[in-house]
């Protein structure tokens, strides 16, 4: 302001606009007084505060829709990736249709059957060992030992993840079970009546069971062993020990599967 000042009375005097020697110089009217602070402020009109908005619900998460049955390999691939599955785990995975593989492996072992192709899993090449003692045939106990393997890798498999992992996929695995002309909700109930049909294995030694010769194949001599369904006498033929740990996983794996239908439904 002080040099705004000197400025302006630099140029008064250098344009001749000061009055002459001996003419009274023009009395100023002095600027009408500035009202206090109070009036300006009460002068300003504040604007109106602008009606706020209610605030927005943050946006609800979009799932990403199924793929196409056909469609979905690399996505059950990628849902259990992170899953330790061991060998035979990923084996299963390599080939596609995933998916309708599963459920023809529950549709055949649900009626009892032991579906070797499907399983990721190949048979033991050698005959089932044998022991005769001239008075009666029956298992060897060293032919249970070739499922050690196969027990120890159902039981390291984490069926809480697994299943959890798969829950999004179960309405792909219901339509692939209606390519068979069942019910698509049916598929529930199948995974349990092949769990139960393991679970129902009754305790049995074939170490002890006799065997008798039937043209070329050996079958038990005990109709009640004999008349087993075929999934169950597999169960069997793994010895009491395998046995026990199987039969404990299909356990495990019901209780697991009925609470996540109940926590869907």
């Amino acid at each position: 302001m002080v040099l705004l000042l000197v400025i302006a009375g630099g140029v008064v005097l250098l344009t001749g606009i000061w009055p002459p020697k001996g003419e009274p110089a023009p009395t100023a009217t002095a600027p009408p007084p500035e009202p206090p602070p109070s009036q300006i402020m009460t002068a300003i009109e504040e604007p109106a505060p602008e009606p706020s908005e209610p605030p927005r619900p943050p946006p609800e998460p979009v799932e990403d829709p199924l793929p196409r049955l056909e469609e979905s390999d690399d996505a059950v691939r990628d849902a259990v990736g992170d899953i330790p599955l061991g060998t035979a785990g990923q084996q299963y995975l390599i080939p596609g249709n995933i998916i309708e593989r599963s459920a023809s492996l529950i549709y055949l072992m649900a009626q009892g059957e032991v579906p070797y192709k499907l399983l990721p899993v190949s048979r033991p090449k050698a005959a089932f060992p044998i022991r005769d003692d001239g008075t009666q045939v029956v298992t060897h106990p060293a032919g249970f030992e070739r499922y050690d393997a196969l027990t120890q890798w159902l039981q390291s498999i984490d069926l809480e993840s697994l299943l959890s992992s798969l829950e999004w996929f179960i309405p792909l695995f219901r339509e692939a079970w209606s390519y068979y002309g069942e019910d698509p909700a049916a598929f529930d109930m199948a995974v349990v009546i092949t769990l139960d049909l393991v679970i129902a294995t009754p305790e049995i030694d074939l170490s002890e069971a006799r065997l008798i010769r039937k043209e070329a194949v050996w079958i038990f001599e005990d109709p009640a062993i004999e008349g087993l369904a075929p999934i169950q006498k597999q169960v069997l033929r793994m010895g009491p020990e395998n046995a026990k740990i199987l039969i404990a996983k299909a356990a495990e794996a019901r209780s697991l599967w009925l609470d996540q239908l109940s926590e869907s439904m």
